[in-house]
């Protein structure tokens, strides 16, 4: 014989079907299959059957109590068992109640005591004891009233509504992080790991050779001057930064820790890379643009006019690679903003030109005039009216030509104040 969760889980499931392939259909915005109409029909007719045999049990409820539910005439200690003695809920609930409550839970429902149906719901459940003091309250004069509230989850779990907070919204285990910004010097130049300053001896100037005559005296002076040295001072500089974070958060996020490390890390590379650009080398690195040579001859100026601007911008990139020495032309590469590469390409493609001057390899390097192209963020502009003179693009074998002292290697040391 089917219990009467039985046969309340039987019209739930049949009614749960009958909606799911109505559902189907109308999100698909169509009617339904001859297979689906048979198989809601089976679904509903099971309902409708069920639904009688569902009220006959129920009022044959060994709780009667005229014109009371079940719970709240056991709350005013009015309900009596078979035998007609009284049942008891809360602090003088008789612990028969609880023990049968323990038997029904443990064998999945299909255990019905007697002493069960004081705590029966009316809706197929049973109270649990002590549970009532958060679910009723009693009046000053000592009679019951019911608390009603809608249970939902409310936006995003930040209602204040019956399930509101309790609502645990996931979190995704990483943070979205920020694009570094292009930063071409650091990877174009040559980058040495040191662990003081350095001084760097170089050549400033030739020794001279000069003509002889011939002499068949004791003495052939020959002339010329020595070559002359200089010296280059590769300066450290210490640089860092502070994070702050609570105990609790490293310990509560695990992906936190590795987020401070990295973040340090990018903020290390983007101070790095703007005074490796444009340091005065006064207490700071020297940078390349706007300390060291005056550009190609005479300061080109961009009138606004797109043609006569863009011809002028690809002569100005023949006329780079004819200054430099042959010795670095195998080495050598392009270092500008991503916009002026952006700016040559437009030149290009308006001038129809019928060797390209920028290209780009399979494995997307970029290349002008067949040198790779490094972008650097911190590069100057195009010229304008108002700043001609201005060198916006570098090129030459900066692995020769620029030297980056890292002291300790190219890493971070991480340091954790307590107590800061």
């Amino acid at each position: 014989m089917n219990s009467l969760m039985d046969l309340k889980k039987q019209k739930n499931h049949s009614l749960n079907k009958a909606e799911a392939i109505m559902k189907a259909a109308e999100a698909s915005g169509r009617e339904l299959t001859t297979a689906e109409s048979m198989d809601f029909e089976t679904a509903m007719l099971a309902v409708r059957s069920l639904a009688p045999k569902i009220a006959a049990i129920e009022s044959k409820n060994t709780l009667t109590v005229s014109g009371q539910n079940p719970m709240e005439a056991l709350l005013r200690g009015q309900a009596r068992g078979s035998d007609g003695s009284p049942l008891r809920l809360g602090a003088e609930r008789a612990p028969e109640y609880t023990a049968a409550l323990h038997s029904f839970l443990i064998t999945g429902g299909k255990a019905h005591a007697e002493e069960l149906t004081a705590g029966a719901d009316g809706n197929g459940g049973y109270r649990i004891p002590g549970s009532e003091a958060y679910t009723r309250q009693r009046n000053a004069n000592g009679s019951l009233s019911q608390m009603n509230a809608a249970t939902y989850g409310g936006s995003e779990g930040a209602s204040d509504a019956a399930g509101g907070y309790a609502v645990s919204v996931p979190t995704w285990d990483q943070i979205v992080p920020l694009a570094m910004p292009d930063l071409g010097i650091f990877d174009a130049s040559l980058v040495i790991p040191t662990s003081t300053d350095i001084k760097i001896p170089q050549a400033a100037a030739f020794g001279t050779s000069v003509l002889k005559s011939e002499s068949t005296g004791t003495i052939a002076t020959f002339g010329g001057t020595d070559p002359t040295l200089g010296q280059v001072a590769l300066t450290s500089f210490m640089a860092g930064a502070l994070r702050l974070s609570s105990w609790e958060l490293l310990q509560d996020v695990a992906m936190f820790q590795s987020f401070l490390v990295d973040d340090l890390i990018k903020g290390q590379r983007i101070l790095e890379g703007a005074l490796l650009a444009t340091g005065t080398g006064s207490g700071e690195p020297l940078g390349v643009f706007g300390n060291k040579g005056t550009g190609t001859g005479s300061a080109y100026e961009l009138t606004g006019t797109a043609s006569s601007d863009g011809s002028l911008l690809l002569e100005s990139l023949f006329d780079v690679t004819a200054t430099l020495k042959g010795q670095y032309q195998a080495g050598a590469v392009w270092i500008m903003s991503r916009a002026t590469g952006l700016a040559i390409r437009r030149a290009q493609m308006m001038s129809n030109l019928y060797i390209p001057i920028a290209t780009t390899d399979t494995d997307g390097t970029e290349r002008i005039l067949g040198k790779p192209v490094f972008y650097d963020v911190n590069a100057p502009a195009l010229p304008t009216a108002t700043s001609a003179g201005v060198v916006p693009i570098l090129y030459g074998d900066f692995k020769q030509g620029y030297i980056v002292g890292v002291r300790g290697g190219a890493g971070l040391n991480v340091k954790v104040l307590d107590q800061p």
